[in-house]
C-alpha cells in the first residue's frame, strides 16, 4: 500500500476519525494531533478519539479542541486513521469506532503490526509514526505551520529518545531540520519530554532504581514496582515512562525490564535492549510486541513468578 492511496482516501472523505493505542506515548499523541490539525485545515470534519488520559508532559501539544472521549457514542466516520497501533487489542474502547468506520487506515511502524486495516502502511524503517504522518501531510499539499510542525517533532523526538536511539536515520534528521526551520523550539520540547519530573515521579524513580536486580552475569537488569509502591508515591502508569532506560543504561546490561503490578494483580512489562537482543520476540511469548529494542507485554502471574518467567525468556534470547 502506498501513502498516496491513503492520502487520496482522506482527501475524498468528509469526516475523519483519528485514534491511537491505549496509554498513548509521544509518537501516538504527536502523530494524531498533527494529522488532525492538517485535515482540519482542509475543511474536513475531524475528531481525535482519546482512550486514556495523556501524560501531563504532553499537555502543551496543540489540537486539544479536536479530542473526544473514546467511550462516547460511536458515530460513524467515513475514514478512521489508526496511528501507531500494532493490533486491535491496543485500541481499548476505541474498538467501537473501528467497527463502525467506513474505511480503516492502519498507519504504523511496529514490526508486530497485524495489518488489521482496509488499507495498511506499516514501515518498520520509519523511526516513528510521526515520520509517516509528515509524509502524508506533504502529499496533501498542506504547508506546515508551527503547530503541526511541533506535533510532528514531538512524535519523532519521543520515539528516538531525542535522536539518540539507533532508529534515527538521515531521513529523521532531515525532517527534524525542516521542522526547526519552521519555528519548532527543539530544546524546549526535548526538555519537556525527557528532563522535567515532578517530586512524585522523582521518588518513584528512586524506588524503581532501588529495586534493580541483575541476572545472566550482569547482562539482564530487572526493575519491579508493586501496586503498594504506586500507591505510596501517588504515581500512575504515565509516571513510569522512560524509567526502564535507567536499568538499560547500566554498564554491561543488554536487556532491561520494568515490571509493574496492576491493581488487578497482572504484571505490565516494558522491555528495552541495548545492541542485539530482540525484545519484540521476548514480548511475543507473553502476547505482547513492539520494536526490536523496545517492546511490552502483560504477564498474568504474581510478581515473583512473572520475574522468573521473564528472565528465562530473556536468557533464551542470548543464544
Amino acid at each position: 500500500m502506498m501513502l498516496t492511496d491513503m492520502v487520496k482516501r482522506l482527501m475524498e472523505s468528509g469526516s475523519v476519525g483519528i485514534i491511537t493505542h491505549i496509554q498513548p506515548d509521544g509518537d501516538a499523541l504527536g502523530s494524531a494531533s498533527a494529522l488532525g490539525l492538517a485535515l482540519e485545515r482542509l475543511g474536513k470534519k475531524v475528531v481525535i478519539f482519546k482512550n486514556d488520559k495523556p501524560p501531563k508532559k504532553y499537555s502543551f501539544l496543540p489540537g486539544a479542541h479536536l479530542v473526544v472521549d473514546c467511550k462516547g457514542p460511536a458515530n460513524r466516520v467515513e475514514t478512521l486513521a489508526v496511528l501507531d497501533c500494532a493490533d486491535l487489542d491496543r485500541l481499548g474502547d476505541g474498538i467501537q469506532h473501528y467497527e463502525k468506520a467506513g474505511t480503516v487506515l492502519n498507519i504504523d511502524h511496529h514490526i508486530s503490526n497485524t495489518m488489521f486495516g482496509n488499507m495498511n502502511m506499516v514501515d518498520t524503517n520509519a523511526a516513528a509514526t510521526g515520520e509517516l504522518v509528515y509524509q502524508m501531510i506533504k502529499l496533501m499539499g498542506i504547508e506546515l505551520n508551527v503547530d503541526i510542525a511541533e506535533c510532528i517533532y514531538t512524535a519523532i523526538a519521543a520515539d528516538t529518545g531525542c535522536f539518540k536511539y539507533d532508529n534515527t536515520t538521515s531521513v529523521t534528521h532531515g525532517i527534524a531540520g525542516e521542522l526547526i526551520s519552521i519555528g519548532v523550539e527543539s530544546n524546549r520540547i526535548c526538555s519537556q519530554i525527557f528532563s522535567l519530573r515532578t517530586l512524585q515521579q522523582t521518588k518513584m524513580l528512586g524506588r524503581a532504581i532501588d529495586s534493580i536486580k541483575t541476572y545472566h552475569c550482569g547482562r539482564t537488569a530487572i526493575m519491579t514496582v508493586t501496586a503498594n509502591v504506586m500507591q505510596e508515591t501517588g504515581c500512575g502508569q504515565e509516571d513510569l515512562e522512560g524509567i526502564v532506560e535507567f536499568a538499560r543504561d547500566i554498564e554491561g546490561v543488554e536487556v532491561a525490564a520494568l515490571l509493574r503490578e496492576t491493581d488487578g494483580g497482572d504484571i505490565k512489562v516494558g522491555l528495552r535492549s541495548k545492541e542485539y537482543a530482540d525484545t519484540a520476540a521476548i514480548a511475543a511469548v507473553f502476547g505482547g510486541g513492539g520494536h526490536r529494542k523496545a517492546s511490552g507485554c502483560t504477564i498474568h502471574a504474581p510478581m515473583e513468578k512473572a520475574v522468573t518467567q521473564l528472565i528465562e525468556e530473556i536468557r533464551k534470547s542470548y543464544g
